[in-house]
């Protein structure tokens, strides 16, 4: 699947499982409503770990591109 449509996959149920755990923390408080807490860190971060590891893959491509002699011109900073 794409990268993007994970990560915004991620997200919405990040936010989903807030707004449930929201609504459940005041019907039950917050011992009946950790798990969707959990949950909702849960998604959260595997959002930033895919967003992480699409950066470091488009890094290390644009590297490789620049050092086998991409566009000339274009120099990397140091």
């Amino acid at each position: 699947m794409n990268s993007k449509l994970i990560r915004t996959i991620f997200l919405a149920l990040a936010f989903g499982f807030l707004v449930l755990w929201v609504l459940e923390f005041r019907r039950a408080g917050l011992l009946e409503s950790y798990w969707l807490l959990l949950l909702c860190i849960v998604c959260f971060l595997l959002f930033q770990f895919s967003r992480l590891k699409a950066a470091t893959a488009a890094k290390q491509t644009a590297s490789k591109t620049s050092a086998v002699g991409g566009k000339p011109g274009k120099n990397p900073k140091k």
